[in-house]
């Protein structure tokens, strides 16, 4: 028996907790500190509805198409079984003999129908709750879904659980009794639940493979099996009666020949999305009610999650009352009960349900209030109750929280203010981003002026500097030329005058490859320091330079202006400048002298007056 019958695949998952909010037992669950939701098995009742709601097909159910290929393989004969509801699914195909043809060609032994274990079940339950009614009432114990709801979750009520084999398993019990005890049976339903009841009866009860109709859909396609090549093939015995309404859920009470009156009626039909709540008010109000529950999870088995996508219940509903009107047009009434009488007698049909109860740890008060307090305070403690989680009241999913399979974010009213809150944020940070944008497109455009009379201010630069008679130089940081004029290159000498020929004005060109070392580290030292200037003689290709190096930007541009003192241009005006710096230092050393002079003779005139006073 498989473990795990409906899965969760973690790579497709987008945790959008659709699947949490729509079970109806609360079995998958959310841990604080994981993103993913997981599967709670004990408490799963395998009724599909996470499969459906799940809009990423993260959620799946165990496929059986290869395990039954392998019994059909094998040596045993292989019967299948199929529910009524086979005439409101296939649609497609015009008429349900070749559909039991098509069946045949996948290479099954024998093609029965459920509806003759319907009618053995609906019997018993007939003579169990009216012709042998003790003041008890039962509910009936046909859906796998309802079945394992009441074990796991509603143990209290195994009792009222009418004590009889499902459907399908009464078929199997009649036919290995007609075809042999070795048969393999296979269920083919729109039940995702039977698949875990495969393996839950042993013996002659024991179904080995359910397919659901969508894998037989796909089974058909894989042999590439068409109505269109297909003759007529009726059932095997045993055939049903009335047991073909079975897919709508009050068929089963048709089928049990009871008053369905308002007045007289014995037996409540439930089914589809109530189902719980019924369990739930048999449990809490039996003594009110007073009925026999006859209840179904889906809305009748016509659709069941095993059924193709965007069926249309009452279209469906149609279908089946028409296939069951043409099959019972004949129908050989004596011969069926004959059957029945035959085979409703065996012990096997009887049922024994086991207490599966699943229980989390009770949640500490404490930790409720904490968890309340978190998923209603930002709407300002208020207890909303929307059922929008999943979980019918706040406290219930605080409770959740608190045992930590749910978590805060799964409180919708608080997604919608965070939204709110976010939408307003992003709404207020677009208009910031816009004023933004418009100051950035400003200063953009007055970079862009500025940048173009940057452009004009250094070609006028270049033009003026190119025009100077003095030798000048401009370097960037790596001491790289980045401006420099012809009196420059004359200082130079001829050699650099031809690298001019091949790049003009030097550009580009390495300074410390230029000139004498000892010029190239005062450069650098002017570049790095807080220096604004260094004046030195050098000579240069024979010629005495005078080199005043001074300071652009700091670590990034440095300049320096070269004057040839033995030019005849140059030297008045050197001589002169040079007689100025002579004059202004023995001026300095001077005024030192006498500011030294002076302050002694203050010095020495104090002190003898301070003798005088101290002698008198």
């Amino acid at each position: 028996m498989p473990n795990s019958n409906v899965k969760l695949d973690k790579s497709k998952c987008r945790a959008c907790y659709s699947c949490i909010r729509a079970c109806p037992v609360k079995s998958i669950h959310v841990s604080v500190n994981t993103v993913f939701p997981y599967i709670e098995e004990g408490k799963c009742i395998q009724c599909g509805t996470c499969i459906g709601i799940c809009a990423y097909d993260a959620i799946t159910y165990r496929d059986s198409k290869q395990n039954v290929k392998q019994l059909l393989n094998a040596k045993e004969k292989v019967v299948a079984i199929c529910a009524p509801s086979i005439a409101g699914e296939f649609d497609d195909i015009t008429d349900y003999r070749k559909f039991v043809k098509m069946i045949r060609l996948l290479g099954f032994s024998y093609v029965t129908e459920m509806a003759f274990g319907v009618d053995i079940i609906a019997e018993l339950y007939h003579k169990f709750t009216h012709d042998d009614f003790n003041g008890k009432y039962y509910i009936t114990s046909c859906c796998p879904s309802i079945v394992m709801l009441i074990e796991q979750l509603y143990p209290e009520l195994i009792g009222n659980l009418v004590p009889f084999v499902s459907p399908i398993s009464a078929c199997a019990i009649v036919a290995r009794k007609i075809y042999g005890n070795d048969l393999k049976v296979v269920q083919i339903t729109p039940c995702v639940a039977a698949k875990k009841e495969v393996g839950r009866h042993g013996g002659l009860t024991k179904v080995d493979e359910v397919l659901t109709f969508r894998e037989l859909r796909k089974l058909f396609d894989e042999f590439k099996i068409t109505e269109t090549f297909s003759e007529y093939s009726d059932f095997d015995e045993p055939l049903g009666y009335k047991g073909s309404m079975y897919p709508i859920a009050q068929g089963f009470l048709e089928a049990a020949n009871l008053d369905l009156s308002l007045l007289k009626e014995n037996t409540i039909t439930v089914e589809g999305k109530t189902s719980i709540q019924a369990v739930k008010q048999f449990w809490d109000h039996y003594n009110i009610i007073k009925h026999n529950f006859n209840i179904f999870y889906c809305e009748g088995c016509i659709m069941g999650p095993g059924t193709s996508e965007g069926g249309e219940k009452f279209k469906r509903y149609a279908l089946v009352k028409d296939y069951i009107s043409r099959r019972l047009a004949n129908f050989d009434i004596d011969k069926w009960r004959n059957f029945k009488d035959k085979h409703s007698k065996y012990k096997e049909l009887q049922a024994v349900f086991k207490n599966k109860k699943f229980e989390l740890p009770v949640p500490d008060e404490f930790e409720i209030k904490i968890a309340l307090n978190r998923i209603t305070k930002k709407n300002n403690n208020k207890e909303v109750n929307c059922g929008a989680c999943g979980f019918d009241t706040c406290y219930n999913l605080a409770c959740a929280i608190a045992q930590k399979i749910a978590i805060p974010e799964m409180c919708v009213t608080n997604a919608q203010i965070d939204n709110r809150e976010t939408s307003l944020g992003s709404k207020k940070m677009i208009e910031e981003l816009e004023m933004v944008n418009s100051d950035l497109k400003a200063t953009k455009t007055a970079l862009d002026e500025t940048k173009e009379l940057l452009f004009d201010k250094n070609e006028a630069l270049s033009i003026f500097i190119r025009e100077l008679n003095t030798g000048i130089v401009f370097c960037d940081e790596n001491l790289k030329i980045v401006e420099s004029n012809l009196s420059f290159i004359d200082i130079l000498g001829e050699e650099i005058k031809d690298i001019h020929d091949v790049i003009p004005y030097l550009i580009g060109a390495d300074l410390k490859t230029l000139l004498p070392s000892i010029l190239t580290t005062q450069f650098q030292f002017i570049l790095n320091h807080d220096e604004t200037s260094i004046s030195k003689d050098v000579e240069i290709d024979g010629k005495l330079i005078n080199v005043s190096i001074f300071q652009l930007i700091q670590k990034r541009l440095v300049g320096a202006a070269f004057r040839n003192l033995h030019s005849k241009e140059e030297r008045p005006e050197e001589i002169i400048h040079r007689v100025n710096e002579v004059i202004e230092e023995n001026l300095r050393q001077v005024q030192q002298i006498g500011f030294i002079l002076g302050e002694g003779a203050a010095k020495t005139e104090k002190m003898l007056n301070s003798i005088i006073k101290s002698y008198s």
